[in-house]
């Protein structure tokens, strides 16, 4: 898979032979995003949204890499072949950004808290079902940490709060 220097797509971006293309979520994105790129959530994923960037390159980016090379998959299996991934990711690159509200990652650690809170409610008025709670918490925290992707924290990122996100 074809890869850019951030440095590169950066340059290549003020001189408009580049386009940087954040695959995040809107809420996501609204919280910290590099100036300039644009937002085309890999959950709404359409080839025909990348075809007017069919004269540039296009730079993409996520939090981790994850869902831009799944993204820069997608579009060269379409014949785009102008397609690169960059280098570092926003978890590599923080940019000052005010934020309104919580941060995702703010409201991702409340949901862990409340959902092993109510465990132990559970748990002290004998109600044995509870133990489900920290499995299916641990048992999903280990698998999303290996395949480097977490489905809670991006479903948060779209609760109607986050999804038009004013900074």
């Amino acid at each position: 898979m074809p890869t850019i220097n951030n440095h590169e797509a950066q340059t290549e971006f003020i001189k408009g032979s580049s386009v940087i293309i954040d695959v995040r979520e809107p809420g996501e994105f609204e919280e910290n995003h590099i100036p300039g790129a644009v937002n085309i959530p890999s959950t709404s994923f359409k080839p025909e949204q990348f075809k007017k960037y069919e004269d540039v390159k296009i730079c993409l980016i996520c939090e981790s890499g994850n869902r831009a090379s799944q993204v820069q998959q997608r579009l060269s299996s379409e014949g785009l072949s102008n397609v690169f991934l960059m280098e570092d990711q926003m978890c590599d690159i923080r940019t000052t950004k005010k934020v309104t509200g919580w941060t995702i990652d703010r409201q991702f650690r409340m949901t862990l808290g409340l959902l092993l809170l109510t465990f132990l409610a559970l748990h002290f008025l004998g109600i044995e079902e509870g133990i489900y709670i920290p499995i299916i918490l641990a048992t999903g925290l280990t698998f999303t940490s290996i395949i480097d992707r977490c489905y809670m924290r991006m479903a948060i990122a779209r609760l109607p709060w986050n999804t038009n996100r004013k900074s």
